[in-house]
């Protein structure tokens, strides 16, 4: 950080803080995950079922790349925002708003360009929600809590695809339904934060200068000046591409390898999704939390984080082997304490090494390529792994693996966080 920054916040925040905050994590999860991992690939079913996984990586992909560039954006914006209603709470609401309006475009989708249209306006508004939501981080919480708040953040991730697939998966069985349960979520959970947020009005004096020349060339991060910042950025991407190809098409394993309707007849691979999801879900949860507060109490992120892509890795491993039901559950479990330790242990660590603190909304727009583009590109590498037949689900799991593998590498070099 450059002397010139707006210093660090210091000031401790409270419980009734971290609660809102993580409800309202919480609820974004419960509206964005069971979009991916069940509405999106049953609407492409719906629409093209002999080449539902092609179109749900059409629609996945320029999803990915609209959530690429409004994060950016919205990112920007925010940091210059000087609304009287502080800087990041007009682009939740607007975000938010938005968002479900989308919905109802994805619902009332029939045609793979209405569904791509629908997705991609949902992206644009879900970013501009949610780069404001996570840009609070560095605004409000300082280094000495970071990771006990992130840790509580990171449950929005396992509790709100947990809860959003048994809504989906079994509770709720009509789309209508669905879309306006999903909508109501998002907006009902992120109100309480947004009331109670103390975010205080930029000056304008204050207000980062703005160029589009100089924006655009802000946006490259220079590896060699920030080092740190580079290496969390590509153990984050390798990662979560690894875990975006699981989330995307483990709907589409388990009706078409595992073979979930054959061995519970009556039911519907989607439940078998909510209970995978639900079981994973308690080690996610127990492991967010334990290493989140431990990385805080012994001062060290890159063991927790790398040792958590290992973790992830033999999961994708074991995955490529097409286990049985019983070890599915069992390997889920074992995902679950990956993603949880390294969704709560990484996002600790990256607020740590941004490379400004004054334009932190920018800067961590950067960083949220990491989340968007492995959205864009699991797609691409679904489409040649599962080969001609869409089935190779061998080499599609052991890609994984070997990314998560690369991602907890790249996260060892850094120097700036132990």
């Amino acid at each position: 950080m450059s002397p010139s920054d707006e210093a660090r916040p210091a000031t401790p925040v409270r419980t009734s803080f971290i609660a809102a905050y993580t409800l309202a994590q919480i609820g974004a999860f419960v509206s964005f995950m069971p979009l991916l991992q069940v509405l999106l690939p049953l609407k492409a079913e719906a629409i093209d079922p002999a080449n539902k996984a092609l179109l749900l990586s059409q629609v996945a992909f320029y999803g990915a790349l609209v959530a690429s560039v409004a994060n950016l954006l919205a990112g920007a914006i925010s940091d210059r925002t000087t609304s009287r209603f502080g800087r990041r709470r007009p682009w939740m609401v607007v975000g938010a708003l938005g968002a479900a309006g989308a919905y109802l475009l994805i619902m009332a989708a029939r045609t793979p360009m209405a569904l791509i249209g629908g997705i991609v306006l949902f992206q644009l508004m879900f970013n501009l929600m949610f780069s404001a939501l996570v840009a609070v981080l560095p605004d409000r919480v300082p280094d000495a809590q970071k990771g006990r708040v992130a840790a509580f953040l990171s449950l929005g991730n396992p509790i709100g695809t947990m809860a959003g697939a048994v809504l989906i998966g079994g509770l709720l069985v009509t789309e209508f339904t669905r879309y306006i349960a999903i909508s109501l979520v998002l907006l009902l959970t992120l109100a309480p934060f947004v009331l109670k947020l103390d975010d205080k009005p930029l000056p304008r004096d204050a207000r980062p200068p703005f160029k589009l020349g100089a924006f655009i060339a802000a946006l490259w991060v220079n590896p060699r000046k920030h080092p740190d910042f580079a290496f969390a950025w590509v153990g984050r991407f390798l990662v979560l591409v690894a875990l975006s190809l699981v989330q995307c098409y483990m709907l589409y394993f388990l009706q078409d390898v595992i073979g979930y309707s054959r061995i519970f007849p009556g039911r519907k691979a989607e439940e078998g999704l909510a209970i995978l999801t639900t079981v994973s879900t308690v080690s996610n949860v127990a492991l967010a939390l334990i290493g989140g507060m431990l990385s805080d109490k012994l001062k060290r992120r890159k063991l927790f984080a790398a040792g958590a892509a290992m973790t992830i890795a033999l999961a994708m491993v074991i995955f490529s082997m097409t286990p049985s039901w019983p070890v599915m559950v069992a390997t889920y479990l074992l995902l679950g304490c990956g993603a949880g330790c390294f969704y709560a242990v990484d996002i600790a660590l990256v607020t740590q090494v941004l490379p400004s603190q004054r334009d932190a909304g920018k800067d961590l727009g950067v960083l949220n390529l990491a989340n968007t583009l492995p959205q864009a590109l699991a797609p691409m590498l679904a489409v040649w792994a599962l080969g001609p037949t869409q089935l190779d689900y061998q080499v599609f799991f052991l890609v994984a693996a070997t990314l998560a593998v690369a991602g907890g590498l790249a996260i060892l070099p850094i120097r700036g966080v132990r």
